[in-house]
């Protein structure tokens, strides 16, 4: 829109700092309003800065004396033009489209929060609010944290995952560097698609309900409903995985990527220790007389000056099949440990085909383990575990199992696993 003499007139009396408060608001208007008001009062402003330097620099020369006059002062609209630009800069922060931003909304277990600016926060609370730059990581094998991404979209991880909010064009972006995420995202108006970047993958998606299970080899894009664009970095692949569909995603272009419909829940599951990348946490041990499979506990800091002992099972990276929990079903564990402490399993859960529903531990006394150093086996039925907040239901009978972890405070201990199970409930004869 072409400026009008009234207009231009207006923007110099707002360079010289002749104009009123309302005359001031009016400038702040047109500037908002016409971008040619804006290219204006910048020429101008830039000008006046120059005008300023030579009038400066021709102070410091040797000057006759003469009558002293009315003059025109420079330095006056160097000033003026200063304060202009503090106004561009402010209306162009205002005009620019917000950035994306993600609000804490539960929260448990050890979790970390850091900042774009570097700054590190090792207590985060719900209502926290993370913004393009941060990072939030959950530090331990029991943590979640659920995110409020706004217009109705969700988002929660769990374990030992670490998420970043990225800066995407016309898109909310993340980046899943490693561990669980769910994700819920709602077409509403005027939110963005989510993308979300992984290792090895790029998943996108406007309305769709999926979760990832990511590795640094490997990306698991499981869709539960609507659709999700998955990019596989290694040669540029993508493909539409549509509701009940999963897509593996190998950082090697040499294996296969493609989308297969989600196989049918089973009851039962045991792990294959060296079932492949991602299926297990832990340090694997030489083979003893005893044990020809040992995976020790590899020591996860969850906190200042506090350490625990983790081994972590995932059902997806051993590529069974989803596992169904029954109201019978137990959890079985081979392995030793070395001193009397206390040993803690647990079991991350998520609804059949749906979102992440809660984690359950289960605390077995070092009585129950036998001698230290001598091999054991615990036996847990479900009712056994327990839920770790007073909101989830007491037992995730008819849930999805996604992981299991086991767990001790005691480094002396020398936790170690041989072989794990899950087993459905025993059938009356």
């Amino acid at each position: 829109m072409t400026l009008n003499d009234e207009q231009n007139e207006l923007l110099l009396r707002y360079l010289d700092g002749s104009l009123d408060p309302g005359g001031q608001a009016e400038v702040g208007e047109l500037l908002r309003d016409n971008a040619e008001a804006r290219a204006f009062l910048r020429t101008v402003a830039e000008q006046a800065v120059v005008v300023a330097d030579v009038e400066r620099l021709d102070q410091h020369k040797p000057q006759p004396a003469r009558a002293v006059a009315p003059v025109f002062r420079p330095w006056k609209w160097a000033v003026a033009a200063a304060a202009a630009f503090v106004l561009l800069a402010a209306f162009v922060i205002a005009s620019a489209p917000p950035k994306h931003m993600a609000k804490v909304s539960d929260i448990l277990g050890p979790c970390q929060y850091i900042a774009a600016d570097g700054k590190v926060q090792d207590e985060v609370k719900v209502g926290t609010v993370l913004r393009v730059g941060d990072t939030i990581r959950t530090r331990s094998s029991r943590a979640w944290v659920k995110l409020d991404l706004n217009g109705g979209s969700l988002m929660t991880i769990a374990g030992r995952s670490r998420l970043r909010l990225l800066n995407v064009d016309d898109r909310r972006g993340f980046q899943l560097a490693s561990g669980n995420l769910w994700a819920s995202v709602a077409q509403s108006a005027g939110a963005k698609p989510v993308s979300i970047q992984t290792p090895t993958a790029t998943v996108e998606a406007k309305a769709a309900q999926f979760d990832v299970e990511v590795h640094s080899m490997t990306s698991i894009v499981r869709v539960n409903s609507g659709t999700a664009n998955v990019l596989r970095l290694a040669d540029g692949q993508a493909a539409d995985i549509v509701a009940d569909h999963q897509a593996v995603v190998s950082a090697r272009r040499s294996r296969p990527f493609a989308v297969a419909r989600q196989p049918e829940p089973v009851n039962e599951w045991s792990c294959r220790l060296i079932a492949g990348s991602g299926s297990v946490f832990g340090k694997w041990l030489p083979p003893d007389e005893k044990n020809s499979v040992r995976l020790g506990a590899a020591p996860l800091l969850i906190g200042k000056k506090t350490t625990v002992y983790v081994t972590n099972f995932s059902v997806q990276c051993s590529g069974s099949p989803p596992v169904l929990i029954e109201s019978g079903s137990r959890v079985r564990i081979h392995g030793t440990t070395r001193t009397d402490s206390p040993v803690y399993f647990g079991i991350t859960t998520q609804r059949i085909k749906g979102v992440f529903f809660g984690k359950y531990t289960a605390k077995v006394e070092a009585g129950a383990l036998g001698q230290a150093g001598e091999p054991w086996q615990v036996e847990l039925p479900l009712s056994r575990f327990k839920p770790e907040t007073q909101h989830q239901p007491g037992s995730p009978t008819g849930k999805e199992l996604a992981d299991i972890w086991i767990v001790s405070t005691d480094e002396s201990a020398e936790l170690e696993i041989h072989r794990l199970e899950f087993l459905p409930g025993e059938v009356d004869r």
